[in-house]
């Protein structure tokens, strides 16, 4: 028995061990959404696709839409180590685009996303854009990451999942309203292409019973442009 315990013991010894190398290890929120090398990785005439889906409860917090985003990957002809993204917007029979960005660090899609974000909390709540873009932005600096697993072309993945509530303390969230409870969810991995996997930005009603506003983003799959000969 006495053998029995020691076992046990030296076995969570062991485990506190691999645990806490495993925390030590974990990466922060500012390295995770501004700081990881993500487009370095993706070899040049590569499409990111992405799902955006956009949904409001009441007429008067704006329309709801679905969009395909599509990330292009290319080089510069100067520095063919180094990367340029370009993004195409699709919403119904519209297309627009944003870029480019020369860029190696991030992921081009999440600036897009938290940008609309800040321009639509300003809107809804009268308040000054370049105020929120810099709570938003703090927060994402000093987020909350903790390992997650994913599933990605019909694979599970192990990843980092960062989440943030930046409004909830804000000196100035009772000119927020109700969109002080927003909160945000980001899904990282390293094993799929351009390191972001999905984005979803919740905006609970006061009294928690549903939902004013959801936006979601989802990597849907990545493809690579044949050689030109």
């Amino acid at each position: 028995m006495l053998r029995f315990a020691h076992t046990l013991a030296a076995a969570a010894s062991v485990a506190t061990l691999f645990a806490t190398a495993a925390l030590a290890a974990s990466p922060t929120a500012s390295e995770l959404f501004f700081e990881k090398p993500y487009l370095s990785k993706i070899e040049p005439g590569t499409t990111l696709t992405y799902a955006y889906k956009h949904v409001t409860a009441e007429a008067k917090l704006g329309d709801g839409f679905d969009e395909t985003l599509e990330l292009k990957v290319g080089a510069p002809a100067d520095d063919p180590s180094k990367r340029i993204a370009d993004v195409l917007i699709h919403r119904g029979g519209k297309e627009g685009e944003a870029g480019p960005f020369p860029t190696m660090n991030g992921n081009p899609i999440a600036l897009i996303l938290l940008e609309r974000d800040v321009k639509e909390l300003a809107q809804l709540s009268k308040g000054s854009p370049f105020y929120l873009r810099n709570r938003v932005r703090e927060h994402l600096a000093s987020g909350t990451v903790t390992p997650a697993r994913l599933t990605f072309e019909g694979r599970e993945v192990e990843g980092w999942k960062l989440t943030m509530r930046p409004f909830t303390e804000d000196p100035n969230k009772d000119k927020l309203q109700e969109l002080v409870g927003r909160r945000y969810e980001f899904l990282f991995s390293d094993a799929v292409p351009g390191g972001l996997y999905s984005i979803d930005v919740v905006t609970p009603k006061a009294d928690g019973a549903a939902n004013m506003i959801e936006t979601s983003l989802t990597l849907t799959g990545a493809s690579v442009a044949p050689a030109v000969k």
